[in-house]
């Protein structure tokens, strides 16, 4: 009776791991991957939980049509994230890889949407709807205990070889973890189904899914892989770097400024962000030029010279690199970066 409460909860479960994943650590490319199999992964769940407690066979069976594509999906998934935690970029660049991964899951998936060849029927149980497979389903357990077992090798030879203590412990754990609940998957809802022509165990693969996820999710946090991440490395250099930096929109307003820049004028930042960078050169026609050669000429300006003022008038002679600050995606100018090293002597 409360079988089916269950699979809604793993189902959350796992668009939790997603949802945590994709905000803390979105620039992380494979962290973005990970969430989109979390994701991909609670619909399919999410829709099997739908089909249990379906007012119809014939809604359930329709349900289960598409709840079924999509865990074709999730498995070849699966392979694809362990072939980029394993670092195979070689072998993803070439196009028929993407062909080796999908076009699977797209056959299988017609074959659920548009046949009745995979399933026998579907019924009422104790635990809600469920559908019985037929012969032609061993297609989908071939597909499943495929991707599944080369996504878990590729882990563990990672981990025999892999010389980074850190990377070597996340592929075990993950390797463990997938191992189990793939196996209770199949042996459970795969094979006996088929070779009893019943169901003598409720299907187990929401939560062997949220197991996966789970275990994926723990190496991923605990051993740090998206610890570091780009935006992070960004703010350290940032915040360390020896000289002063000042990023200015396109007018100049002055929009950041870092640790090192506050010492540089001798004043809090909050006396500095919103004011003109103008303000800054003691001479306004040196802005100027660098101003033309960086954002009208639109080129890499380095060891400009030219004599600054704080906010106390003190004269700061300065060497000044500039460059445009550009929107990574679509690459339009956004603002003006400025470095500047203190030559007084």
């Amino acid at each position: 009776m409360f079988f089916p409460y269950f699979e809604l909860a793993a189902s959350l479960f796992i668009l939790l791991l997603a949802f945590q994943i994709w905000t803390r650590h979105y620039e992380n490319k494979l962290a973005r991957f990970f969430a989109l199999f979390a994701f991909i992964a609670f619909l399919a769940a999410i829709l099997t939980y739908s089909l249990r407690i379906a007012f119809t066979l014939e809604i359930a069976r329709d349900i289960n049509r598409l709840s079924a594509t999509l865990w074709a999906f999730v498995f070849a998934l699966y392979a694809h994230f362990a072939l980029l935690f394993t670092k195979k970029d070689a072998f993803l660049k070439k196009p028929l890889s993407y062909l080796l991964l999908y076009l699977p899951p797209t056959v299988i998936g017609i074959l659920f949407v548009f046949t009745n060849l995979m399933y026998s029927r579907h019924e009422i149980a104790s635990i809600g709807i469920i559908s019985q497979p037929a012969p032609l389903y061993s297609l989908f357990t071939v597909e499943t205990f495929g991707f599944c077992l080369w996504g878990i090798v590729l882990l563990l030879q990672y981990a025999r070889t892999t010389p980074q203590k850190i990377e070597r412990t996340q592929a075990i754990i993950i390797a463990i973890g997938s191992m189990i609940p793939v196996a209770v998957g199949v042996i459970n809802d795969m094979v006996l189904p088929v070779l009893t022509s019943g169901r003598p165990t409720p299907p187990t693969v929401v939560f062997d899914v949220a197991i996966m996820n789970l275990f994926i999710y723990i190496a991923m946090r605990r051993f740090s892989l998206f610890a570091i991440s780009p935006a992070l490395a960004a703010d350290t250099i940032i915040e360390t770097m020896p000289d002063s930096l000042l990023v200015t929109d396109l007018g100049g307003r002055i929009i950041f400024l870092n640790e090192d820049a506050q010492k540089f004028f001798r004043v809090p930042k909050e006396e500095v962000a919103g004011h003109n960078i103008t303000d800054l050169f003691k001479q306004k026609e040196k802005f100027n030029q660098l101003y033309s050669e960086a954002v009208e000429k639109k080129l890499e300006v380095e060891r400009f010279e030219a004599d600054l003022v704080d906010p106390l008038g003190e004269r700061i002679p300065a060497l000044i690199n500039a460059r445009l600050l550009r929107e990574k995606i679509i690459g339009e100018t956004i603002g003006i970066v400025f470095v500047i090293r203190d030559i007084r002597g």
